[in-house]
């Protein structure tokens, strides 16, 4: 039997020390998963909630960011704090506001960043030919056909684009955290049977 390393507590099979250590970040991974599936179930709703969010988190930062330029107006960059505390404020209350039009907003730089991106990479593989560049190439051209899917199809898209991206986003971080589990499981078991 191998002698446990120093730092780590010896812990038994199915002790409570065990289970506790990817049995959480199991069931944690479990529920972001099952969230993320409503998400992915709901697409207009995700889409709505995910730019209320966005706009709701500007106004607070714009809130902070404001609080941060009085702290600092003798000592520090006041100007610069000031004004964008208030771009934050005006954009953020826009955005709860209208969240249609902030919607059509992030689905139009959403659609312009898949299309960039995709173009850069896909120039980038193809030009410098490094190992494993068809990967890259692949998936510059998926990311350029999001982006010219999501902008040839606004406003529609705007009603499905962010929710799709937000439903995926939690379903995969979700599956990552029980894979991640899983594996802890499994080095502890080798552990404990070495």
């Amino acid at each position: 039997m191998a002698i446990p390393d120093s730092n780590i507590d010896p812990v038994t099979p199915g002790s409570r020390t065990t289970a506790g250590l990817w049995g959480g970040p199991f069931v944690m991974g479990l529920l972001l998963s099952l969230l993320g599936v409503v998400a992915l179930g709901a697409v207009v709703l995700t889409s709505l909630f995910s730019v209320i969010f966005y706009g709701a988190m500007l106004v607070v930062a714009g809130a902070f960011e404001l609080v941060h330029a009085f702290r600092v107006r003798k000592t520090g960059p006041f100007l610069m704090f000031l004004l964008g505390g208030i771009l934050s404020l005006v954009v953020g209350a826009m955005v709860v506001a209208r969240p249609g039009a902030g919607l059509f907003a992030v689905t139009l730089l959403m659609a312009g960043y898949f299309f960039a991106s995709g173009l850069f990479r896909g120039i980038t593989s193809l030009s410098d030919r490094y190992e494993g560049w068809g990967w890259d190439l692949a998936y510059g051209l998926v990311s350029l056909a999001l982006g010219v899917i999501i902008f040839a199809q606004l406003p529609a898209s705007s009603l499905w684009a962010l929710g799709i991206v937000v439903g995926v986003e939690i379903l995969s971080r979700g599956i990552a955290i029980m894979a991640a589990a899983l594996a802890v499981r499994g080095v502890m078991r080798r552990r404990l049977h070495a």
